[in-house]
């Protein structure tokens, strides 16, 4: 053993001067295939260092991410305040890092600073989360502790240094980082209330005490949102320096976007809810992340178990590949987490799906690596808008209209991945919470030219979330007082005869109205503005003789208006919510609408194939190819995630960049058919899909 610690030290020097020297922003530069194995205690009892890295190399991973301190260390600290693994053989990091290297695979270390030992914890009370029971938080040994206590303020930097130190790492990961408020078994414990929070806050506010509640109408309490996200950032900001001043090359990552180089999100199942898991949740965390910075990567995890209630239990094995895929299609890499190692995995039927799609991702790597989306429309996201953004994202990817996701915050910064003015078409699903800033800036892009869909509530309240009670963009066609009718059964929007002349969608001449189970924004509309649909006041409720409604109002509920150069559209109810709850066609119809006929949007590029195959459409930055994602979404019954069934044939039409020289399926054998057609456009048939594939169109030298 002692030789081959002396072996596995010389290799520790020999990799880190070369990565030193070549290896800087290799998370942008290379591609990445991440797995996480988040060891426990006991996996240190029988650690074969063979074994593990062979189980990685057999799928495919070329990036690990391995518990090293914290909660346990997993070597032998010297520190007083870093429980130690009692497990340990030997120095497990030490030598495992070593062995990684060799075999050509990076290493990530994992560190946790939201607990500490109890017996540790007993010292140090002062660096503890207080519920507001004025109880620290014990779970199974483990005590929560304080973002702005000094374990995590102070001790938490002599950790890393001590590993930094030691080990060549090529990345640092934190998990549970920020203020947490619930346990493992999901009990809310409240705001953190500890000597630390209290004067943190009273100093970052001018005096103000810290609320007992969450409650979005206290304006205290919007205070200590906007306190946490600035000093959790803060705290990020700070270790990001200490890390990068061990060396440039050292990647971090975690769950914010604060001094970050690889954005960590999750894509899992929740036992705690009655509905299946989101189908688009990987779309969304890899667009919602390349869509919101530049020169950042995005790790999203397709998350092994089911849910913390099951850490043991795979989750379904073709919505784990399907997950996979779904990363690669939007422009990232695959990304796989489970408890333990790969080897000892008591629920390991997945493990194949999941080679599957690193195999895929390692063929074609070429490929995939270097692309940028080709979207003309960009979604907005916000965090508190919940399922209207949900109900918009399902509606344009079933329309296969392309699309890029940004965090609503940043388009007033300057450092974005694309400009603002590089989209014809930007929908802001319930965005309520805008500076005046972000306002003037979307009521620019209007006048220059742009095309706005808003619904809800849009533009109601101020960045912090303030209600203001009135909309702020002068680009909607709306005054800016308006009355808000609370969600009611019974209610309804009219769908007029010149309404269906107007719109021009086929459905609506089947309907006379939609129903509208959500808060309304009853406006007037501005002068020059054009109306569509009549609000319907809630109907009576009750045995079916007494289910009828005895009014129709001409108050809207679609308002489009020309403003400089360009349109603006306001759905004046949550329709995404209501989309995304019944999927109803009568929601569907009026967003085409609304998106085509009122806005007069039409996507560069076609397909005739059904809602269940979803479409990415990226290009190689360097101009020689470009390429069609494509996911088949069959195979879903309830919460049930089977073996999709393959698609009928398509077609897919787009004009491309330069003269074509072949087009071919990277995954399968299946022959795809190309014609050029009027107007320069290029039309491709694929004779079905099966599961996912990379539709690769390469152009002429």
């Amino acid at each position: 053993m002692m030789i081959r610690s002396l072996f596995i030290s010389l290799t520790f020097f020999l990799c880190t001067v070369t990565m030193l020297a070549q290896e800087a922003n290799w998370w942008l530069n290379e591609p990445y295939r991440m797995v996480q194995t988040n060891l426990r205690e006991i996996d240190a009892k029988d650690f074969d260092i063979d074994v593990y890295v062979k189980s990685l190399q057999d799928i495919g991973a070329n990036t690990v991410l391995i518990n090293v301190g914290g909660i346990v260390a997993n070597y032998y600290t010297d520190l007083e305040f870093q429980y130690r693994n009692p497990n340990l053989k030997f120095d497990l990091i030490q030598e495992v890092i070593g062995e990684l290297h060799g075999a050509g695979i990076r290493v990530m270390g994992r560190f946790d600073f939201s607990k500490l030992n109890e017996e540790m914890a007993e010292k140090k009370p002062e660096w503890l989360y207080v519920s507001i029971r004025g109880e620290n938080v014990n779970y199974n040994g483990q005590v929560h502790t304080s973002v702005n206590g000094g374990y995590q303020q102070d001790y938490s930097f002599k950790i890393l240094s001590e590993a930094l130190e030691r080990f060549p790492l090529d990345g640092v990961f934190f998990n549970m980082i920020g203020y947490q408020t619930r346990d493992y078994s999901q009990t809310y414990h409240g705001i953190d209330q500890s000597d630390a929070d209290r004067e943190a806050f009273r100093l970052w506010s001018g005096g103000l005490n810290l609320p007992l509640e969450e409650d979005d109408a206290d304006p205290v309490f919007r205070k200590y949102r906007q306190f946490r996200e600035e000093s959790a950032q803060d705290l990020f900001y700070r270790i990001s320096e200490h890390i990068k001043s061990y060396g440039e090359h050292i990647a971090l990552c975690t769950y914010t976007h604060a001094g970050i180089d690889l954005y960590r999100k999750e894509s899992h199942s929740n036992l705690w809810s009655s509905r299946p898991a989101w189908e688009y949740s990987a779309s969304h965390n890899v667009k919602s992340a390349l869509g919101s910075w530049q020169n950042m990567q995005v790790s999203n995890a397709a998350v092994h178990f089911i849910d913390y209630p099951a850490r043991h239990a795979a989750d379904a094995r073709f919505f784990t590949e399907k997950r996979l895929a779904q990363n690669i299609m939007q422009g990232a890499g695959p990304d796989f987490y489970c408890i333990g190692r790969l080897d000892n995995l008591e629920d390991r039927w997945v493990l194949e799906n999941v080679r599957r799609v690193f195999q895929f991702h390692k063929r074609n790597e070429a490929w995939l690596t270097g692309t940028q989306s080709s979207a003309d429309v960009l979604l907005l996201h916000d965090g508190h808008s919940g399922k209207e953004y949900n109900g918009l994202f399902e509606f344009l990817t079933e329309q296969h209209i392309q699309f890029d996701v940004m965090e609503h915050w940043r388009i007033t910064d300057n450092d974005l991945p694309r400009a603002l003015s590089d989209y014809r078409l930007l929908i802001m699903p319930g965005i309520e919470r805008m500076s005046q800033e972000a306002c003037e800036l979307v009521d620019h892009y209007v006048s220059d030219g742009g095309k706005v869909l808003a619904t809800g509530f849009t533009s109601t309240a101020d960045e912090i979330g303030t209600p203001l009670d009135r909309f702020r963009l002068n680009s909607l066609g709306v005054e800016a007082e308006f009355e808000r009718v609370p969600k009611t059964q019974g209610t309804y929007f009219r769908i007029f005869e010149e309404d269906k002349s107007l719109l021009r969608t086929d459905v609506l001449s089947y309907l006379d109205l939609v129903y509208v189970w959500e808060d309304i924004a009853l406006c007037e509309a501005r002068e020059g503005a054009n109306m569509n649909l009549g609000y319907i006041p809630p109907a009576m409720i009750g045995p079916p003789e007494k289910c009828y409604y005895t009014e129709v109002t001409n108050i809207p509920g679609m308002v489009s208006m020309d403003y400089g150069k360009g349109k603006s559209t306001l759905i004046t109810f949550p329709i995404g919510s209501l989309y995304d709850h019944t999927r109803h066609y009568g929601h569907s119809a009026l967003m085409q609408a609304a998106i085509h006929t009122l806005l007069g949007y039409k996507s560069a590029i076609s397909t005739d194939a059904l809602p269940l195959l979803e479409m990415s459409h990226r290009l190689d930055r360097q101009g020689n190819y470009e390429w069609f994602g494509l996911v088949n979404h069959s195979g879903q019954l309830g919460k049930a995630f089977h073996q999709p069934v393959s698609l009928p044939g398509f077609t897919i039409s787009f004009r491309p960049v330069k003269e074509v020289e072949r087009v071919s399926l990277l995954g399968s054998d299946k022959p795809v058919q190309l014609r050029t057609v009027k107007g320069g456009d290029v039309m491709m048939r694929l004779e079905g899909l099966d599961f996912y594939d990379l539709l690769l169109v390469e152009y002429k030298k």
